[in-house]
């Protein structure tokens, strides 16, 4: 099996299944119970804390909460501190679960100010954050890496400019796709309002996620219950998660730049593998649709994404499939869906453009022989569709 879907999941590192199971068998105690085992349970849980704290250079005056996932972060941390009437502005080409989270917002009159207009090769124009003030916005969410583009916002020019230009604006940023990929500068974290982690998305488990928030905010929880986590998100605590979660974290900063460089190996061997095929091809055009200048300031190294019209990405997609080779057209979260990708059309793309489009995500379990292998078969199987779908094309 080939597997170059890495932006939708990644498969567990051995480390992380080793120390859950070791959890589960040692540490089955509900962590919220005062006698010893409860107790050890609880001691374990913060020690996992503060090694992620450690890890990622997150500052006393933040709290860590545990959830399970990034979408739940988001929800909670855009609902928990904006509802029902706080203006938020994002720039409309995030993950649905901060779309869809601002989206709730609007049936209160809070309707949230889009900067799409403002998109600059699917990152935000510094030059619109001087627009926050005027309408108001006191939170600004935005995605660290777009899960679909791999392009990156860099916290810390935006930080800058939202103090000279809209300094009762905060900003949150969804970070899911940038741990392991992208080094963080842990001076970002006094300008941050809250930041949103996903385990499975960097070789850990699925069903837990990190949001990280400024403790001087009030947060209102989304669930109710017994009060746990500063009593803003109630539940008995996930060890094995938990203890999945932090050696990910560990093992995917440890190994940062590393994994940076040998990403930017195999994009340039990815890109330049389809700008050979394109010279075979005359039928094939193919257009970038992620910065393809190996800038990790601009760019995560780990995604590509490209156009091919008239042939469709998910016809391409299948067709790979068969040959045991897995990779994305987009969010997962939105995979089912019909329409063509929204980030995509946000950038400027034709609907057409956006429906015949694969996204190759990488880690570091990736070679490059695989990568020749997906390049065979991606020629072959547009060789093979491409009179179907050009008279198509005719015929509409």
């Amino acid at each position: 099996m080939i597997y170059l879907d890495n932006a939708a999941t990644t498969p567990m590192d051995e480390e992380v299944v080793g120390r859950m199971n070791d959890s589960m068998r040692d540490f089955f105690a509900n962590s919220g119970t005062p006698y010893r085992i409860g107790l050890d349970a609880k001691r374990l849980i913060e020690k996992s804390a503060e090694s992620i704290a450690e890890y990622l250079g997150i500052p006393s005056t933040h709290r860590i909460v545990f959830t399970s996932g990034g979408t739940e972060s988001n929800n909670l941390f855009i609902k928990g501190l904006c509802f029902p009437d706080k203006k938020t502005a994002f720039l409309d080409l995030e993950h649905p679960s901060v779309t869809e989270s601002l989206a709730f917002l609007q049936q209160f009159g809070n309707e949230p100010f889009s900067l799409l207009p403002f998109q600059k090769e699917g990152r935000l124009d510094l030059n619109s954050i001087s627009t926050l003030g005027g309408e108001r916005v006191k939170l600004l969410c935005l995605s660290h890496v777009n899960n679909e583009l791999g392009t990156v916002n860099d916290p810390l020019q935006i930080i800058s400019a939202l103090a000279k230009e809209s300094p009762q604006t905060k900003l949150f940023l969804d970070g899911v796709q940038a741990i392991g990929k992208l080094k963080l500068d842990p001076d970002m974290w006094k300008g941050l309002a809250g930041y949103s982690i996903s385990g499975h998305k960097i070789h850990g488990p699925k069903g837990i996620g990190l949001l990280i928030y400024d403790s001087r905010l009030v947060l209102n929880p989304q669930m109710h219950g017994g009060k746990q986590q500063f009593g803003v998100r109630s539940g008995t605590l996930p060890l094995p998660l938990i203890v999945g979660l932090e050696t990910a974290i560990k093992l995917a900063v440890a190994r940062t730049e590393q994994t940076q460089k040998y990403l930017q190996g195999l994009c340039r061997h990815l890109v330049q593998g389809l700008k050979n095929i394109q010279e075979r091809l005359p039928e094939l055009k193919i257009c970038f649709n992620s910065l393809v200048d190996g800038d990790v300031t601009r760019q995560s190294p780990g995604m590509v994404n490209f156009s091919f019209p008239p042939v469709e990405g998910e016809v391409i997609l299948h067709h790979l499939e068969e040959k045991n080779i897995f990779v994305g057209l987009g969010s997962a979260c939105s995979a089912h869906s019909k329409k063509p990708s929204r980030i995509l059309m946000g950038i400027g793309l034709s609907e057409e453009q956006a429906r015949c489009s694969l996204r190759v995500s990488f880690s570091h379990n990736n070679t490059t022989d695989e990568i020749d292998q997906f390049l065979e078969a991606f020629a072959k199987a547009y060789q093979a569709l491409y009179a179907t779908f050009l008279h198509k094309a005719e015929h509409r």
